[in-house]
């Protein structure tokens, strides 16, 4: 097996990242079906976003306030919500965001020359939930070995003039496309709650997030440069990282790739020319640290590594990167630990590190959709059970992306749909004070559809049927069933249920928000 069908054993194959790519889509579209009411809509950023699914990958979750809106310049029709952008005068890709009405709470305003400005440090610790830490723009919480950045943004109505020069230069080799850059600029960007440390004004700015803009490039790319991206994210983890830890964040490693790709040709970037390409891009990344300045590829004015990169170690890294343009992908798999996933066979790979084909796959795709509840969502509470019964066939809100729905993800789905129907059984059945003729056929129901669940899923299923076992007593049953359960899959299965709890607990938050600015 050549060195690119191993990587891509590693990082996943063209179409597998695709599906994976495909089908966190699929969730984002259907939670914001669901929050849409709330004027909150959810964005997939970071490593789950682009596809990415390897230890120590980061899940970003963008939280956009749809209601509100940052502005370039005053208009008659300001809202109390609206926000006029202020560019810092200190920071490049930063700005302050003035309260133009002067009606949001003073919990989260500063008075700068008597102006009122939105704090983002203010904004940042009135959204933190126990057991989160502010990291960055961001809350953090950490589940197992993943942690999870949830970031509350605001939408910018207009491409930032500051990003204007990312539009108009010229690009010889035709990436991105016109097309790409403009459906990029449609899309628009956020600003999310962080200053530049070095500002005087910093507990009051705030930077320009292209993240949405990022997810669409990291999209276009080829299969040949996403391993690239890997192996750059290998460099930044498991080679920098243990010496120099958060000095050379994976977002360099992103704005690298995407200088390289911009300014090379099409035609380099096929999978037999891998070890060129990455090469080039430890090139880019060299010359990056020996200046000591990776612009950012929105705005270049803006030095990324000013604060990350000092005389003390930026010749040790300087030599890291010469050994790894030396050696290339062979060096960087044995610096970072994974030539014996590379080097062994496939089949002995999957013995030596117990890999689980099958978990995998459930991990990666089907709790792509796990926490949606989406028949619960989608519902007035006053439906009944018997309602949910007709509904295993509903597709009008899965239509609205009609290219990501396979026959996989319809089952998917549909399963998650049965899931469902059983939770809502059992609630109407046990809460009743007696059983009648029509109960004991909803029972009968429930039965058979808890068998289907059972079988359907690695998880949800398996939860649900210790649920029914507990509530008609068969607590020794239930106990079982649990205990088959942790004893077959890792802790962090079940994480994204209780992502599904913090989605809720921040949109409790947001509206209480809201009621304040009543």
């Amino acid at each position: 097996m050549d060195i690119s069908a191993r990587l891509s054993y590693l990082f996943g194959t063209e179409q597998y990242v695709d599906l994976r790519r495909q089908l966190v889509l699929l969730r984002e579209t259907l939670k914001n079906y669901v929050y849409r009411e709330h004027n909150l809509h959810i964005i997939y950023s970071g490593s789950l976003g682009e596809g990415v699914a390897y230890p120590e990958s980061d899940d970003d979750l963008m939280f956009s306030l749809m209601n509100y809106r940052v502005m370039k310049t005053y208009r008659e029709d300001t809202r109390a919500r609206d926000f006029l952008m202020v560019p810092s005068e200190f920071s490049p890709g930063y700005c302050r965001l003035l309260d133009v009405k002067g009606s949001y709470p003073d919990y989260f305003i500063s008075t700068i020359h008597e102006m009122p400005f939105v704090s983002s440090t203010l904004w940042k610790q009135d959204f933190t939930n126990e057991g989160e830490h502010i990291h960055g723009p961001c809350q953090s919480q950490t589940f197992g070995t993943v942690e999870y950045d949830f970031a509350y943004c605001i939408p910018c109505c207009t491409w930032p003039d500051i990003a204007n020069d990312w539009v108009i230069r010229e690009r010889s080799n035709g990436w991105p496309s016109c097309e790409l850059i403009q459906n990029i600029i449609h899309n628009g960007c956020h600003v999310v709650p962080i200053g530049d440390a070095d500002s005087p004004y910093a507990d009051h700015e705030w930077r320009i997030s292209f993240s949405v803009a990022e997810r669409t490039l990291m999209h276009s790319f080829n299969h040949t440069q996403f391993l690239v991206y890997n192996l750059l994210r290998l460099t930044s983890k498991r080679v920098i990282g243990q010496t120099f830890p958060e000095v050379l964040c994976s977002y360099f490693m992103k704005t690298t790739l995407f200088y390289t790709a911009e300014n090379t040709s099409k035609q380099m970037w096929q999978v037999h020319n891998l070890e060129t390409c990455f090469k080039t891009c430890i090139s880019v990344l060299y010359d990056y640290v020996d200046h000591i300045y990776c612009p950012n590829y929105f705005i270049p004015e803006y030095n990324m590594i000013k604060r990350k990169i000092n005389q003390s170690n930026r010749r040790q890294i300087l030599d890291m990167l010469r050994t790894l343009h030396e050696t290339g992908i062979v060096g960087i798999i044995h610096l970072s630990g994974e030539s014996s996933c590379l080097y062994a066979s496939l089949s002995e790979t999957i013995m030596e590190h117990k890999l689980d084909i099958e978990f995998m796959f459930s991990y990666h795709l089907l709790y792509g959709l796990a926490g949606i509840d989406f028949f619960f969502n989608i519902l007035p509470h006053e439906h009944t059970a018997c309602d949910m019964l007709n509904l295993y066939e509903y597709q009008s809100v899965l239509m609205c992306n009609p290219t990501i729905l396979e026959s996989d993800l319809k089952y998917i789905i549909w399963n998650k749909g049965i899931n469902s129907c059983c939770l809502k059984l059992m609630d109407q059945l046990f809460t009743s004070s007696e059983m009648n003729q029509q109960d004991y056929q909803l029972y009968k129901t429930l039965e058979a559809l808890m068998r289907i669940c059972y079988r359907g899923d690695v998880t949800t299923g398996k939860l649900t049927m210790a649920t029914h076992l507990y509530m008609v007593g068969k607590t020794d049953s239930a106990l079982y069933v649990i205990r088959q359960l942790l004893s077959e899959y890792p802790p962090y299965v079940l994480i994204d249920s209780i992502i599904e709890m913090i989605l809720k607990h921040k949109l409790t938050r947001t509206l209480c928000v809201e009621e304040d600015l009543q």
